[in-house]
């Protein structure tokens, strides 16, 4: 297989490490100081809130289950508010969880080919939704070394947004892509939906802030925060291109697998 090299600008991510890990390896995790501690944090607060969370939908819910014959429609209405507010405290706690767990324990990483983990991926989103017609494109490998379990959650993540936002387009088309870069390959992840306006780029991959806070898609924010922190594990880089209405390009730089 050939790769070919990156035409697009400034594409060369970050700066050069010493090389991958032998295949299996397990990699420790070394996060800055400060993103450990808000790892910390996150952990902790997440576990403390959880209880008085269940404790307060419980309540609401038994108001409404024994005493709904009594109040009125607007008291029931502001008891289904607090139920629906709760809910969603409590899935943004889960994500929380789950993104420090992203952060933590070792690496296990060997070479996997993500072009496979792509198709399959793909075929999930199209099952899961038949009624979308979607035209894909899969480069035919995409040899990187890592965590293949994390890395395919990272792709997920982009490609579940790129079939969100692709969802108001009759010609929607999701294409994943890769090129060399050294000793990196430079996984693309193209879509032709709704775009964003690139003065928003510094919300990517913060958790809960949303890249198009307007469109009517569910989610909380939490997917791009997790391939981020996923890609920096593996010693890459997550950036993206767009504009409104014109789509949206997604990058990831991770170490290539050596051809054996």
């Amino acid at each position: 297989m050939t790769l070919t090299p990156p035409t697009q600008s400034g594409a060369r991510p970050g700066d050069p490490h010493d090389g991958p890990p032998a295949p299996g390896t397990p990699v420790p995790s070394e996060p800055a100081p400060a993103e450990q501690a808000f790892e910390t944090f996150s952990y902790a607060i997440s576990h403390d809130l959880r209880a008085p969370l269940r404790a307060i939908d419980g309540y609401a819910t038994a108001l409404l289950e024994d005493y709904a014959g009594h109040l009125p429609t607007g008291a029931r209405d502001y008891v289904e508010r607090i139920r629906q507010a709760t809910q969603t405290v409590e899935q943004r706690v889960d994500a929380l969880l789950r993104l420090s767990r992203l952060s933590r324990g070792a690496l296990r990483s060997g070479p996997c080919d993500l072009a496979e983990t792509a198709t399959h991926l793909l075929a999930d989103l199209r099952q899961a939704d038949p009624a979308r017609q979607v035209r894909t494109t899969v480069v035919p490998s995409i040899p990187v070394l890592g965590d293949g379990t994390l890395l395919a959650i990272a792709l997920e993540n982009l490609l579940s947004n790129a079939w969100k936002f692709t969802r108001s387009r009759a010609d929607a088309r999701i294409d994943v892509d890769a090129s060399l870069s050294g000793d990196e390959i430079i996984v693309t992840v193209r879509d032709n939906g709704a775009g964003f306006d690139m003065r928003q780029a510094h919300r990517l991959g913060v958790p809960f802030q949303r890249l198009h806070a307007a469109a009517p898609v569910e989610g909380l924010g939490i997917g791009l925060a997790s391939a981020r922190r996923i890609v920096e594990r593996h010693g890459g880089r997550l950036w993206a291109e767009s504009a409104p209405g014109q789509g949206a390009t997604f990058y990831m730089s991770l170490p290539a697998a050596q051809a054996s």
